[in-house]
């Protein structure tokens, strides 16, 4: 508790500090404008001559010339001046006296504040856009106060951000040389590489990463305490001369980048490090976000400061890009997702491409408009050239969005092309056959590009035909254009003929499938976009063209294996009996669902009708017969239902299954049934328990149909890996010899295809007059091992 309460003592007092400096430096901003004038000594006569003006500055435009000798500042003495005799520069002053030289008169120049005179209006840039920055930051540093006041990361995070705003709003008290504004942005702005990289350590934590050593740390902040101490005493004392202003000046801007270098240093390591893992996107957007806040004020302020060649630029429009960091290190500690930047890069480089000759031309003309035959400024336009560059770029950025946004409906045709292309591809999922297709297609086509002709043709290179094309003169020149050229012409492109377009839909050894659109009715060429629906629509026919040649392909070889005499394929026959079994189920589940329902409720009714109503006693009992009926339907359907899907077949297992069929088949037949089976501890598939399930069905309906029998024995066993059942009747018998082997009747040739898909063995004893033995033998685990798909059985396709 006494932690708790101590630390939001702290957060008191720092933010009672953070809002009396806030106060102070407003009212210092309000009463002063900048003056803009850089002063140097003359060694030979020890007077202040005027060295460089701020563009941005009033000496620049009320006329004041470099060069000039600086004689008086508010009245007195320029060397009594203390912003004079400490920074060499002027600032906070009234008036200034000068003359050009010691033959020029003297000028006297009176400076206002903001609010006076016609042009005191108060700039936009000076105060608002620092004022706007200080409110985000302090904003999302209130929300994450609020949302992550315990997370260690987030606090750091809000330390760099009420530091970085406040030396932004400081930068035109620091111009002015307040004591308060040049103390803030002189000892602040050198820590805040040191804050951010205290960030980035506790923040990398999470993913187990170190971004920067303890040594690192300890030396950089070693070396921005000493740089900080230097200027503190430079500012606020005497200890210090004069003369070391531009070393100081040096010094601190030197930390400054040198602390900037460091992160991207560190930040180019670490990406390297982690590239191929999933920080990878992580780095690049912290790496950008930098790069857009810092690169300007380093390029075009602090690093001319440094060198002491003017500033092309104020910190006031530098400054604005800092703005990029509150809204991304915001976004990252509260998402819990990243935006793609992979993808927002590959935009980049290619709107960097197209706005780089724009730019350039945008730059030439203004040089010309501008400069007049003088010379012209690089540095100057070498600003204007970026700024175009830049704004081109965010400008194709944001076209980019309101395309996506707009263009659906300012372009009504243009959508249309999309829904055509979702409705296709709709209506495509159920084409089972080629002229299906073909109408989909057809009919598509039709609806949005109205055409002279739409056909279908099969153009075949190897017999050199097209088909089916007639003898008018279009029709002949369109057959030999695509005889020469189809071969060269990928699947789903566009070929254009002499007298419309081909679509290349299909293709099969030597044919190419090609769907011939005439010319437009209205006589216009086909548009771009046009043409790209096309295109598109002719992959998509393409893929299915291609899966239905697949498929009828897989057909003819299933054909060709059951035509063969004996030598079908085992997974061949597991194929169709799983199929077989899956339109068994749902022939059940159908019947049970609908017809047994409405039998059940039309039953139900009947019997309320009799209960409930006196009527004669003829129409009673005719009535009562028609309910007894619907009772027999009743029963046959559900028995349907039971021979189809039989309930319960898995968890039953094999002995308890086939007892379930004698015990069902008992009650209406004439023979008696011997079962006998031992202990059966092997687990059985769910396979071969349905097939033997299906050959005891089939065995006991031909024991009661064709056999005649009086007595039947059945015997359940596992032997030796092996599955072993033996079949015995005293029925007529039959010559095995004239089996007829199809799949188009069950009968006794199923029974040895169902053994022969399950890779078993069948053997027949029988004459005429001596009934029929059968023993099968079926394996545990199948001769063949693991399929294409790695599984060993293809019983997954029973659902």
């Amino acid at each position: 508790m006494k932690a708790m309460a101590r630390k939001e003592v702290m957060m008191l007092f720092f933010m009672l500090v953070f809002t009396a400096v806030i106060i102070y430096l407003t009212i210092v901003m309000f009463q002063n404008r900048p003056i803009g004038i850089a002063i140097e000594r003359v060694q030979q006569t020890g007077q202040y001559q005027i060295s460089n003006l701020d563009y941005f500055g009033q000496a620049y435009k009320s006329g004041v010339k470099p060069g000039s000798i600086l004689l008086e500042v508010d009245g007195r003495s320029a060397e009594f001046d203390p912003i004079v005799e400490k920074y060499m520069i002027v600032e906070q002053a009234k008036s200034i006296t000068s003359k050009l030289d010691q033959f020029a008169p003297v000028i006297t120049l009176f400076y206002e504040g903001w609010g006076e005179g016609p042009e005191g209006k108060i700039p936009f840039l000076e105060l608002y856009i620092p004022g706007a920055a200080l409110l985000l930051f302090a904003g999302f540093s209130l929300f994450l106060y609020l949302k992550k006041r315990n997370d260690p990361a987030a606090l750091l995070l809000i330390l760099f951000f009420m530091a970085t705003s406040l030396c932004y709003y400081s930068m035109t008290a620091f111009k002015l040389r307040d004591p308060i504004g040049v103390s803030v942005v002189s000892l602040v702005l050198p820590i805040l590489p040191f804050f951010f990289l205290l960030f980035m350590n506790v923040y990398m934590k999470r993913f187990n990463v170190i971004f920067a050593s303890k040594q690192l740390l300890i030396a950089l902040g070693s070396i921005i305490a000493v740089g900080d101490l230097i200027v503190f005493l430079y500012s606020w004392t005497t200890i210090i001369s004069r003369e070391a202003l531009l070393p100081i000046r040096q010094m601190q801007s030197g930390i400054i980048l040198a602390g900037s270098i460091v992160c991207a240093v560190l930040f180019a390591v670490r990406f390297i490090e982690y590239r191929r893992t999933h920080l990878r996107s992580l780095f690049i957007i912290m790496f950008l976000s930098n790069c857009v806040a810092f690169t300007p004020f380093l390029m075009f302020s602090l690093i001319p400061y440094w060198l002491s060649i003017g500033q092309p630029l104020s910190y006031s429009y530098t400054g604005l890009f800092i703005l990029v960091l509150p809204i991304v290190y915001f976004y990252l500690i509260t998402s819990s997702q990243l935006f793609d930047i992979d993808f927002i890069l590959t935009r980049f480089k290619y709107y960097a491409a197209l706005s780089f000759i724009p730019a350039t031309a945008i730059t030439a003309a203004t040089i010309i408009v501008l400069e007049q035959g003088e010379k012209a400024d690089w540095f100057n336009w070498s600003v204007v050239f970026l700024c175009a560059y830049v704004s081109m770029i965010i400008s194709l950025y944001i076209k980019d969005l309101l395309d996506q946004r707009c263009r659906p409906r300012l372009f009504k045709a243009m959508y249309s092309y999309q829904e055509s292309l979702d409705r296709f591809s709709k209506r495509i999922t159920g084409v089972m056959k080629k002229k299906d297709l073909q109408e989909v297609l057809k009919n598509e086509i039709e609806a949005l590009i109205p055409v002279t002709r739409l056909q279908f043709l099969t153009v075949d290179t190897t017999e050199y035909y097209v088909s089916p094309i007639g003898n008018e003169l279009e029709e002949r020149i369109t057959k030999h254009f695509l005889l020469n050229t189809i071969d060269s012409c990928p699947l789903g492109e566009i070929i254009s003929l002499p007298y419309g377009i081909g679509l290349v839909i299909g293709r099969k050894n030597a044919k190419s499938e090609v769907l011939w659109a005439g010319a437009k009715l209205n006589r216009t060429k086909f548009n771009s976009e046009e043409l790209r629906w096309l295109k598109m629509i002719a992959k998509y026919a393409s893929i299915v063209f291609e899966n239905l040649n697949l498929i009828e392909g897989l057909l003819e070889d299933l054909e060709g294996e059951v035509a063969k005499e004996q030598t079908a394929a085992p997974w061949v026959l597991r194929l169709l009996f799983c199929l077989s079994e899956n339109e068994r189920r749902k022939l059940a589940a159908d019947l049970h669902d609908s017809a047994l329902q409405d039998q059940l409720l039309w039953y139900r009714k009947l019997e309320a009708l009799l209960m409930d109503y006196r009527m004669d006693q003829d129409l009673h009992h005719q009535l009562n017969d028609i309910k007894e009926g619907l009772l027999d339907v009743i029963h046959q359907i559900r028995e349907t239902c039971n021979e189809l899907r039989p309930p319960l077949l898995k968890e039953m297992g094999l002995s308890e299954a086939i007892e379930s069929i004698i015990e069902h088949n008992q009650v209406r037949v004439n023979y008696e049934i011997a079962f006998t089976s031992k202990l059966i501890k092997e687990q059985i598939h769910e396979e071969e328990i349905t097939a033997m399930y299906r050959i005891v069905q089939e065995l006991l309906r031909n024991a009661d149909k064709h056999s005649k029998a009086s007595k039947v024995k059945m015997e359940l066993d596992v032997r030796g890996g092996l599955i072993y059942f033996h079949y015995e009747d005293n029925g007529i018998g039959m010559e095995v010899i004239h089996m007829k082997e199809t799949f188009q009747h069950m009968g006794v040739s199923g029974i040895k295809e169902r053994v022969a898909s399950l890779e078993g063995e069948i053997t027949f004893q029988t004459e005429k007059g001596k009934g029929l033995q059968i023993t099968i033998l079926l394996p545990l685990m199948l001769i063949e091992k693991n399929n294409e798909r790695g599984s060993l059985r293809d019983s997954y396709l029973i659902s």
